[in-house]
Formats: structure tokens, sequence, C-alpha cells
């Protein structure tokens, strides 16, 4: 079995003073920077955590407004296009009035052409008349020359309508 002699006794004391010199100058410098370590880690991943909670928060927040710029760019599209079927139709009633007021004016002026030409044919059936009143007393009339003079004074007003 083992034999205890003094080289045994000294290097189990060897060996306690080498733990305590250890525990004293290496163990505890160790135990330290392994807990600041350890700290530091903690400390990372609370950060990680807070940074992750914070991006998550940005995106929802980048998200709600992207969604307030498409809803705003619609309403502008949407308000864009009623204001242009609003013109339209403005223009539209505008050159409907211009056309009416356009029809009214040339009715007028072919109420007034109209009236223009019947004074005319009046005044020529007015003159027409006068001189067959007058070739009617200069002569001696028969029923004959009546009707031929009638009939000559018809194709003088036939010819002259037909010139309208």
């Amino acid at each position: 079995m083992v034999e205890l002699n003094g080289t045994l006794l000294v290097q189990f004391i060897n060996f306690f003073i080498l733990v305590a010199i250890l525990a004293k100058f290496a163990y505890k410098p160790l135990l330290k920077v392994m807990e600041a370590r350890s700290e530091r880690i903690a400390r990372d991943l609370t950060g990680a955590e807070e940074a992750k909670a914070k991006a998550e928060a940005l995106r929802v927040e980048y998200e709600a407004q992207l969604a307030d710029a498409r809803r705003e760019a619609q309403m502008i599209i949407e308000k864009a296009v009623k204001q242009a079927e609003a013109d339209s139709q403005a223009q539209i009633k505008e050159l409907r009035e211009q056309l009416a007021r356009e029809k009214e004016q040339a009715r007028q002026d072919i109420v007034r052409e109209r009236e223009k030409a019947m004074r005319q044919l009046r005044e020529e059936v007015v003159t027409l008349s006068v001189a067959i009143a007058g070739k009617v007393v200069a002569k001696e009339i028969d029923s004959k020359a009546n009707a031929a003079l009638i009939n000559d004074a018809i194709e003088k007003l036939d010819g002259k309508a037909i010139g309208l």
C-alpha cells in the first residue's frame, strides 16, 4: 500500500501551501474576473433585449406611419379625382350653356332674317300692286286683260319668291 514517509508529508504540506497561495492570489481575482464577465454578459443581454424591444416599437411605429401615409395618399388621390370630375362637369355645363346661347342667337338671327325677307316681300308686293293698279287705271280693262295682268303679277311674285 502506500507508505507514509516524509516526502509524502512534505508533498501534502506543499500542496496545501500552494492551494492557499493560489486561493489568495489567483482564485479570488479569477472569481472577480468571472463575476465581472458574468455581470457584463447579463448587462449585454439586458441591453440587447431593450434594443430589441425598441426596434420592435420603432418597427410598429414606422408601419403605423406608413399606413397613415398610404391613407393620406389615397385621400389625396380621391380628392384629385373628385376635383377633376367636378372641373369636367363644370366645363361640360359651361359648354352646354354656351351652345344654348349660340343656338338661341342663331334662332334669333333666323327670325330677324325671316322678318327682313317678309318686309322685302311686302314692299315688293306693294310695289307690284301699285304698278298693277296703275296699269289697270291706265287701261280700259276687260275681263281678258284683267286675267292677263293677274297672271303676270303672280308669275313675277313666284319668280321673286323662288329667288329667296
